[in-house]
């Protein structure tokens, strides 16, 4: 699993000095903040990132040709901290959605046209099955273009790779006042999410109370006007059919889902499905500082050829000083149960990963804290299942001391998961007597699945170095440990 860090120049449309002035600068500061995050013990290495600096939210993702693209919202300025300008659009590709080759820069802003910042979007298959990015103009700060507006601009590869991007048009896709699009359009509108139903296009977007869009031609270059939608909140709004229904992801906090039916002749999303938490690394009372938010955030969701839906998101909340902060989720496949609610699963390509083993069978704990033995580190994929538990509490511990005294820990009680401090709660049902885990830790990055996938907690942890032990615990009463499989895994970089 080859990683390239290339950050060659790509062809953008526009090649006037201040363009390639910036990109220059862009490419230097990367360059010099590389080996400050390489030193960092604390990176996680089979989660991609960039080679430094600040990486936002994933927004493009598509299989094409033979290889699975995603785009991310960069920047190469910030340092390793939110910054207002400059963002531009990474790219990176993999051939198994395990090992990600980064990629040159795919959109750089138009600082010519007044462009502060490249902001979210997708990427799509036009009429004659092209990839097709939609993205977020943001204008600077005292540009009075539109009444300073965001607006939605296209572009098109210039190469099968795509490697090479131009913009579709020299005037925006989408804008205040233009195709249909109200004059009173939020002026923070970001986020252009394309989804087709009945063999129309739409798009859909945040921060304008469900506005939809409808492509007028196959080139997907003229819209208008087609209506709103409900229950369209948050950033980052992915919408697409799943097992014959609609399901609707908004990057809230925490991110949610809502499942239900779309109608393409009124533009009505009728809820009528299951709702819920998508991940709940978030917690209750999220930080408002944007450095300091942690979990999943800014999903994008694409098919791949076998048809499957695949979920990618951002992982944010890392510590600053770092020369880096920011990566990408690990692949998701996501699905619907009998009940139609969301499940998501881990890719299973990710056990490519998968190196030593250690298998454990049938282990009671009695009111008691077990360090497993032969089981140590800080890149490891973990499933646990207990079962039969009258135990008070009980879970595990991971990266945990040699005595047993400072762990992350997940450990169930009353109905709910408590994932290093950020709580699920747990349907318990009759039918079900196990507690399933499904745990992946890549350094500072924890991603848990919980029975089955029916639910998700994504943490940003920073334990002690030196502190890699796992252990399985009870209190007050016992619980059967069923069965605890541990594998180290391999870094991807």
């Amino acid at each position: 699993m080859l990683i390239s860090a290339t950050l060659a120049v790509s062809v953008y449309g526009q090649t006037d000095d201040a363009n390639k002035e910036y990109h220059a600068k862009a490419m230097a500061a990367v360059k010099a903040a590389i080996p400050q995050a390489e030193k960092d013990p604390t990176r996680p290495v089979y989660h991609f990132r960039p080679p430094a600096q600040w990486m936002n939210d994933i927004c493009g993702a598509i299989y094409y040709k033979g290889w699975y693209h995603i785009f991310y919202q960069y920047n190469p300025f910030s340092g390793d901290r939110w910054g207002e300008d400059y963002s531009l659009w990474g790219h990176a590709r993999s051939a198994d959605l395990v090992g990600w080759e980064d990629l040159p820069w795919a959109l750089l802003p138009m600082k010519d046209r007044g462009e502060r910042r490249c902001n979210s979007g997708c990427v799509a298959l036009d009429g004659d099955g092209r990839p097709m990015i939609f993205y977020t103009f943001v204008p600077a700060r005292k540009d009075a273009t539109r009444l300073g507006k965001r607006e939605h601009w296209g572009a098109v590869p210039l190469d099968d790779d795509l490697i090479r991007w131009r913009r579709v048009k020299n005037e925006p896709l989408m804008a205040a006042g233009m195709n249909g699009v109200p004059d009173s359009v939020n002026g923070g509108w970001s986020d252009p999410f394309v989804f087709r139903s009945n063999g129309r296009t739409f798009v859909t977007f945040k921060s304008c109370k469900g506005l939809v869009c409808e492509a007028q031609n196959k080139e997907l270059t003229r819209w208008k006007y087609a209506g709103r939608m409900d229950g369209v909140d948050g950033e980052c709004p992915n919408f697409f059919t799943l097992a014959g229904k609609w399901v609707l992801l908004r990057s809230t906090r925490p991110p949610t889902y809502v499942v239900g039916d779309f109608d393409s002749e009124t533009i009505a999303f009728h809820m009528s499905g299951a709702a819920g938490v998508l991940d709940y690394g978030f917690g209750k009372n999220p930080p408002k500082d944007r450095s300091w938010t942690r979990g999943l955030y800014a999903t994008n969701v694409f098919a791949d050829a076998d048809g499957r839906r695949v979920m990618l998101g951002w992982v944010c909340g890392f510590k600053p000083g770092r020369g880096w902060n920011g990566c990408m989720s690990l692949p998701r496949i996501l699905t619907l149960d009998k009940d139609r609610r969301l499940i998501q699963t881990p890719a299973p390509e990710l056990k490519q990963l998968r190196g030593r083993h250690l298998r454990i069978e049938n282990l009671n704990i009695a009111n008691e804290s077990k360090i497993i033995d032969g089981a140590r580190g800080d890149t490891l994929e973990i499933i646990a299942e207990f079962i039969g538990a009258d135990a008070a509490a009980f879970g595990l511990k991971v990266r945990c001391s040699a005595d047993g005294q400072d762990a992350v820990t997940l450990k169930y009680a009353d109905g709910i998961l408590n994932v290093a401090g950020t709580e699920a709660p747990i349907e318990r049902r009759e039918d079900r007597k196990t507690l399933k885990l499904h745990i992946f830790l890549d350094k500072s990055v924890m991603e848990v699945f919980i029975d089955e996938g029916r639910m998700s907690v994504t943490r940003v942890n920073y334990p002690g170095q030196k502190d890699l032990g796992v252990a399985a615990f009870s209190e007050n009463g016992d619980v059967a440990l069923k069965s605890l499989d541990i594998w180290q895994m391999r870094p991807i970089w």
